[in-house]
């Protein structure tokens, strides 16, 4: 079986219906799911309870992983904002830059993001029930980090400086 998606022309709705129609064939599990030509389509990922892996190739749009409990999603190019939101558990590297309110009241899980992030990201994180959520920035945050922060790990690296000044973000 092809575990391929190509996202060229489809709303968010019909790719997000066609990801979830995938993980029911229970033989995909723990197997990559790969949407190719993403382009900003938005809720990719959003509450899922299962050991999935979703590669996802393109620019991932608005709550990326939103409210999903295991998978591991990755993304190879940039994230827009509400990545993560109210994440339970689960993974999510981005091999770029993400938007604003990354991690927004995550209660556990992990976010990597590659480079930077936007504004106000890990707001209202929270630890909960022995989870903690982490979210790792390779380059910069905008400001607001953390804000009403009750409980989790925020580590920015501020790696790769040269880059982060060219980032509109940053000043």
């Amino acid at each position: 079986m092809n575990n391929s998606i190509d996202a060229k022309n489809l709303s968010c709705r019909e790719l997000n219906s066609r990801v979830k129609k995938r993980l029911e064939d229970f033989s995909l599990l723990g197997e990559d799911i790969v949407l190719t030509n993403v382009c900003g389509q938005r809720y990719i990922g959003d509450g899922i309870q299962a050991a999935a892996n979703i590669k996802v190739q393109g620019i991932a749009g608005n709550n990326l992983g939103a409210f999903m409990d295991g998978p591991t999603i990755e993304v190879f190019s940039n994230g827009q904002d509400g990545i993560g939101n109210t994440m339970n558990s689960g993974r999510i590297i981005i091999h770029g830059d993400a938007g604003d309110i990354l991690g927004y009241s995550m209660r556990g899980g992990e976010i990597y993001i590659k480079h930077n992030v936007g504004y106000r990201c890990g707001i209202h994180m929270k630890s909960y029930q022995g989870k903690v959520p982490v979210i790792v920035i390779g380059g910069r945050a905008g400001n607001f980090l953390g804000e009403y922060m009750a409980g989790g790990i925020i580590i920015v690296l501020g790696l790769d400086s040269e880059r982060v000044n060219r980032n509109p973000y940053f000043f």
